[in-house]
């Protein structure tokens, strides 16, 4: 069975059934293994889904752009599956799975923060300027693809951002992160076209 999975740096694609494993802090290598699985699948059969887990502790913020922006761009449905923990761009690929088929095990958990500022070095003051106005701009970008894809209101996601906000399972479902717990697999597959 291991020669029927490939795996490049923790994103692991099984060869021919349409699932991607995205593992850990989520950068460009991964980024471009993710995308260019998107596409091939995507090319291959555009009336199935695509199942794409995430165990991610997050990321850099150009990469959840680039996977967001193709997986929204896809004409399949690719259905999210949070297992072990989505935090920061963990969660917000989660999210941005297709509504009704984002997924959730029973002791995973996400995480929801303010954007991190970039790094100041030896940046001029008109420099820290540009750098903290393109911060708040992608803060709003977030803050409105929460609000876009989730039950969450522009008042509470000015909580959740202001300061680390772990959530639960449960949290998650009633928060409209997610729309099932899996408890057994059949939750998934019943739910599904692969």
């Amino acid at each position: 069975m291991a020669e029927n999975i490939t795996s490049n740096n923790t994103v692991n694609i099984l060869n021919n059934s349409r699932i991607i494993y995205l593992s850990g802090f989520v950068d460009e290598e991964k980024t471009r293994n993710v995308v260019s699985n998107i596409i091939k699948f995507e090319i291959q059969e555009p009336t199935k889904d695509i199942l794409f887990y995430i165990d991610s502790g997050g990321g850099a913020v150009d990469s959840f752009i680039a996977i967001h922006d193709i997986m929204k761009m896809c004409r399949c449905d690719i259905a999210t599956v949070c297992v072990g923990k989505g935090m920061s761009s963990g969660m917000m690929l989660l999210m941005s799975g297709k509504k009704g088929k984002r997924f959730i095990t029973p002791n995973s958990r996400v995480l929801i923060h303010p954007l991190s500022q970039f790094s100041l070095g030896k940046d001029t003051v008109k420099e820290l300027g540009i750098r903290a106005e393109e911060t708040r701009r992608l803060q709003s970008l977030f803050e409105s693809l929460i609000i876009k894809y989730t039950n969450i209101t522009k008042a509470q996601i000015k909580k959740y951002m202001t300061f680390d906000s772990f959530l639960d399972a449960k949290e998650c479902l009633k928060m409209g992160i997610v729309d099932h717990i899996i408890t057994k697999s059949n939750i998934l597959y019943d739910n599904i076209n692969i």
